[in-house]
């Protein structure tokens, strides 16, 4: 027998309950998805922020009111990652955005919330902290001498192998004008000469080395700054003048 049509009042209903599902789907937490090609756009400083199982923040990105908005009033858009005491550990912002001019910064903090790197965002380059410690020399007069005619060591470097190269600055002057000499860096433990010999008159000069170091990473070790005599009656003088871990 022929099906019978269910009244208009049916059909309506059986609509909204279908509407009403696919409005519960839209408010449902998803608990795993993935995202292809085309990416996900977030507007108007929408964020993103994910809790751990105590509710605190680990991170953040998207717009922040309040105190933290910009001279013009939006918000503004800052990005955060915290440890699971909810303690900032890296951030780029700006505290105080409506003091000393808008700029924002990179910060990155220790466990007891100390900001350990930073770069100077006031003056657009450069590191704000750490501070770096500059390197002292003494006048020429103070600069260790040697008459010897084989290699003996004048000052000692003592490093821990975490950059990739080692920069090394030496001055170097014979005190007499009948004085000709050479200074070398040598290694130690490893019992090798690192970077070639120069040679040393009479006159103060700056050479410099950069030489891959002969350790393993976090390796303890020591450069010595060499020198000899190779001619006249006078003596080899030469000083470190900076030396510094660098990158590749």
């Amino acid at each position: 027998m022929p099906l019978t049509p269910r009244p208009n009042d049916h059909l309506l209903d059986w609509f909204r309950r279908v509407e009403g599902r696919l409005d519960e789907n839209d408010r449902r937490t998803l608990y795993s998805v993935v995202i292809s090609s085309g990416g996900l756009t977030i507007q108007d400083l929408g964020g993103i922020k994910m809790l751990d199982n105590d509710g605190e923040i680990t991170f953040f990105t998207g717009g922040a009111d309040g105190d933290w908005v910009r001279p013009d009033g939006t918000p503004q858009p800052i990005t955060y990652i915290a440890d699971d005491r909810g303690h900032w550990r890296i951030a780029v912002f700006d505290p105080q955005p409506r003091q000393e001019g808008y700029r924002q910064f990179v910060a990155i903090w220790d466990h007891s919330g100390n900001i350990i790197l930073g770069d100077d965002a006031h003056s657009g380059a450069g590191l704000a902290r750490p501070y770096i410690p500059l390197s002292v020399s003494g006048v020429f007069q103070d600069w260790p001498v040697t008459k010897a005619t084989e290699w003996t060591t004048l000052e000692q470097i003592r490093y821990n192998h975490q950059h990739p190269k080692i920069k090394v600055d030496v001055r170097i002057a014979t005190d007499h004008p009948d004085t000709f000499g050479e200074i070398r860096l040598w290694a130690d433990p490893a019992g090798v000469q690192v970077g070639e010999t120069r040679q040393v008159r009479f006159l103060q000069e700056m050479t410099g080395f950069r030489f891959t170091p002969p350790t393993r990473w976090a390796e303890m070790g020591e450069i010595w700054l060499q020198a000899r005599r190779t001619s006249g009656s006078g003596g080899t003088r030469a000083c470190i003048a900076y030396a510094s871990g660098e990158q590749t």
